[in-house]
């Protein structure tokens, strides 16, 4: 659902567990939705020259905005589900959509203050960086991070099957790489929302899910730490 925050969807897959709605089925459903849903974003964001029918300018825009949103969708499911290495994939493509939507409102001639929305665009950001550190410190010890792709198997993975995203070796490091990342994005965004307050502008539920993103970051660093 659009504007959710990790908190919120989170949330709903609980509650989801809680009545029994959870199964196997219900949740392949949804992961082939959403592949399909990436599939149509994609092909409308994309500027292929070969295209018979050209994507418009505004489904293209709006098509950047919602493939990161699926992608962590998909990612919220497979770490649900205790599949870090899918997790940590979806996540990682998620990262540069967030990237170039931050670095669009930073562009000159944007304006120089700060609107909620811009606050919420960073936040995004920051909290995907988080979110590719807690999967990857919920992967197993000892082990590579492996994701299962169909395109690039690997049978040397320490036992597992798939494609490897993260040597075993690496593992903690590209998680507090990330970690430190999103710690040092998230004091611009404290800040910003600071003088956001200053000028009493009603921040909503901004104020509540970065309030969630910084409870977040301190129980990963908890787990490096």
């Amino acid at each position: 659902e659009p504007g959710l925050s990790v908190s919120s969807k989170r949330a709903k897959i609980e509650n989801n567990v809680e009545e029994g709605d959870n199964d196997d089925d219900d949740i392949a459903l949804a992961l082939e939705m959403l592949s399909t849903s990436f599939s149509i974003f994609d092909w409308h964001s994309s500027t292929d020259e070969d295209k018979k029918t050209k994507p418009d300018e505004e489904g293209k825009r709006y098509s950047l905005t919602q493939i990161p949103r699926v992608l962590s969708t998909i990612g919220d499911i497979h770490s649900h589900c205790g599949k870090f290495g899918d997790a940590v994939d979806a996540y990682c493509r998620a990262l540069p959509y967030r990237e170039n939507a931050w670095e669009e409102r930073q562009k000159p001639g944007k304006g120089e203050s700060l609107s909620v929305d811009d606050l919420k665009c960073q936040r995004l950001l920051v909290e995907t960086y988080a979110l590719v550190a807690e999967a990857l410190l919920a992967c197993k010890e000892g082990e590579d991070v492996v994701c299962a792709n169909d395109e690039d198997k690997d049978d040397d993975t320490n036992g597992a099957t798939g494609k490897v995203l993260v040597a075993a070796k690496d593992r903690v490091d590209f998680a507090e790489s990330h970690y430190a990342t999103a710690r040092e994005k998230l004091q611009d965004i404290v800040y910003q929302m600071g003088k956001l307050a200053a000028e009493n502008v009603d921040l909503g539920d901004e104020k509540k899910d970065i309030g969630y993103l910084v409870m977040m970051l301190v129980g990963i660093g908890n787990k490096i730490h």
